[in-house]
């Protein structure tokens, strides 16, 4: 019983000395082939990180210069016919753009976007595009003039939507928008420029300039102003909420606006075709009447001197 013990001991530790030779040539293996690899790698793996980070400071460094940096003054603008050349200039002096801005930033677009979207003038930044290297492609679409309104010896510009504008951007020569031109003795609180007036009489007003300039009746009978001084009176009366006013001083009594036309009044489409009916008698022109009064079936008039 003790010899097997003891053979059984010995068999065991001749076998461990078999298993030394072996870990002893796995080491020197891995020391031989793949500890330098692992070097390597490490190396290269150094080596890119580095590349990297490199790259990324030369880029920010050169994204930092002047010449990547938002500039309006160097920037053109093709503006259109109606604008006068001060928005040219004045659109450069935008403050918050000077140099704050790289062209390479993340969400540049959208910040010079909110910027000169906030502008009076700008009803809507459409485009704004990196070219590269350095430059920007900025498309606009701008508040047109529609109308010209007249208080007494001031005058103001809206737009289609009421909007006033400044009226320092516009032209006042060869534009179609100055022509006919909405008067009134009485009008609300005047807004700040960019904000809508929300008074019912100039709403009327651009209403029926709308409706003459399609159907070219301000040129046809030579309108000039249309007179919306009594549209939403307080107090009831017979007269005509509208009056149009020709170059001879003819009157044409046109009512209530469509806006807020009460519904036994004739529309403003059937209120031209009683226009034009008196035209084929007294001649677009008008001069030899005094008024005319379209509000009902049948126009009635008044020449001058009757």
């Amino acid at each position: 019983m003790g010899r097997l013990k003891i053979k059984k001991s010995l068999n065991h530790t001749f076998t461990f000395k078999s298993l030394v030779p072996s870990i002893s040539e796995k080491l020197h293996w891995f020391n031989r082939q793949l500890y330098p690899f692992l070097l390597k790698f490490a190396g290269v793996v150094c080596i890119v990180i580095f590349t990297i980070w490199g790259l990324k400071e030369v880029w920010n460094t050169l994204t930092d210069l002047s010449i990547f940096k938002v500039n309006p003054a160097t920037l053109t603008f093709n503006v259109p016919p109606w604008m006068d050349n001060r928005f040219s200039e004045d659109i450069k002096q935008v403050e918050a753009l000077h140099g704050h801005y790289s062209l390479y930033e993340r969400d540049i677009a959208n910040r010079i976007a909110t910027i000169y979207g906030d502008m009076v003038v700008i009803k809507k930044v459409d485009v704004v595009k990196r070219v590269f290297p350095n430059k920007l492609n900025i498309r606009f679409t701008m508040r047109r003039p529609f109308a010209l309104i007249k208080k007494g010896e001031n005058s103001y510009l809206v737009d289609e939507e009421g909007v006033l504008l400044p009226k320092e951007y516009y032209k006042f020569s060869d534009v179609d928008y100055i022509s006919p031109y909405i008067q009134s003795r009485k009008l609300s609180r005047l807004p700040l420029p960019g904000k809508e007036w929300n008074d019912k009489k100039i709403k009327a007003g651009i209403a029926l300039v709308k409706f003459l300039r399609i159907n070219n009746i301000h040129n046809l009978f030579g309108i000039v102003s249309v007179d919306v001084t009594n549209v939403h009176r307080e107090k009831y009366s017979a007269g005509s909420d509208i009056i149009l006013w020709t170059e001879n001083n003819t009157q044409i009594r046109w009512g209530c606006s469509s806006l807020f036309k009460p519904p036994e009044e004739p529309t403003d489409e059937e209120k031209l075709q009683n226009l034009l009916s008196i035209a084929k008698i007294e001649g677009t022109s008008l001069k030899q009447m005094e008024y005319i009064d379209v509000r009902w079936s049948k126009p009635v008039g008044k020449r001058w001197g009757n």
